[in-house]
């Protein structure tokens, strides 16, 4: 198996021969496609609780100390955001990070997916079409959601590590923008599967390449400018609602002001910084 993929147990068998022409599979964005969150919470929650209180802020200020950049790149590109926002992990181990993305998905990510969403994967499932999920999270978070969600393969973002603690630094291939169209290509060609009979779901403008690629694109809770690119491709446009436990406010609301989350969660139960 790939470094994007899993395998649900050590005792799993070799991989399967190639599979006919007529396999298909639907390729699914995460943040905002199938959960009401994005990456910037991921983060936030991470750095939050990598360790002792001194070091959490130490972590979180120097994501603070991002933010004109985030701002800047969310505006100018999805890769540099991503490279950007994962400096801000530098010197956190590799075995804090894996519990981490399991306690995250666990407390908060599965709780925030989108009924219909699980609905979408559950119903192409039944029909033979394959989830595989392509995502700029970072994969120690991806890892367990998609054994959640059963999902056996998923391009996700990975951080170099040095000595067991990550560098800072993305591997390549960056996933956003065209490299997640790019790495759908050799998925699809490395199983023999025609993208033409595949399906794909997102929900930012920054995929619309990612969306391109396939026979059958849909545009997910579209942005302003994907909106406007699927109406004008004749794609189809759903929006799913969030999940009732989502409504509930959790340590970090995806609605609150960056800033604002950041300076809340370096503060002691005092309330003092």
């Amino acid at each position: 198996m790939s470094v994007y993929g899993h395998k649900k147990s050590s005792g799993a068998p070799a991989p399967k021969p190639a599979k006919p022409p007529t396999a298909r599979a639907a390729f699914y964005d995460l943040d905002g496609t199938l959960v009401d969150l994005n990456l910037v919470h991921a983060a936030i929650f991470t750095l939050a609780n990598v360790g002792e209180w001194s070091g959490r802020v130490a972590y979180l200020l120097g994501l603070a100390a991002r933010i004109p950049r985030l701002y800047m790149a969310e505006r100018r590109d999805r890769r540099l955001l991503n490279a950007t926002l994962f400096e801000a992990f530098k010197g956190v181990s590799r075995d804090r990070l894996l519990s981490l993305g399991e306690e995250y998905c666990e407390r908060i990510l599965i709780g925030h997916l989108f009924p219909r969403g699980l609905e979408l994967i559950e119903a192409n499932r039944a029909a033979g079409i394959e989830p595989v999920l392509v995502t700029g999270s970072p994969d120690f978070i991806v890892a367990p959601l998609a054994r959640h969600l059963g999902v056996a393969d998923f391009a996700a973002n990975r951080l170099v590590f040095s000595r067991g603690r990550a560098t800072g630094r993305l591997a390549e291939p960056v996933m956003a923008g065209d490299e997640k169209a790019a790495w759908c290509a050799d998925y699809a060609a490395q199983r023999n599967i025609d993208l033409a009979d595949c399906w794909g779901y997102a929900d930012s403008h920054y995929d619309t390449a990612f969306l391109a690629t396939f026979g059958h694109p849909v545009a997910v809770n579209p942005d302003r400018r994907l909106r406007a690119a699927a109406l004008s491709r004749q794609w189809p446009v759903i929006h799913f609602e969030k999940a009732a436990s989502s409504e509930q406010p959790d340590d970090f609301d995806d609605g609150r002001d960056l800033q604002q989350d950041i300076e809340r969660s370096t503060r002691g139960s005092d309330g003092a910084a």
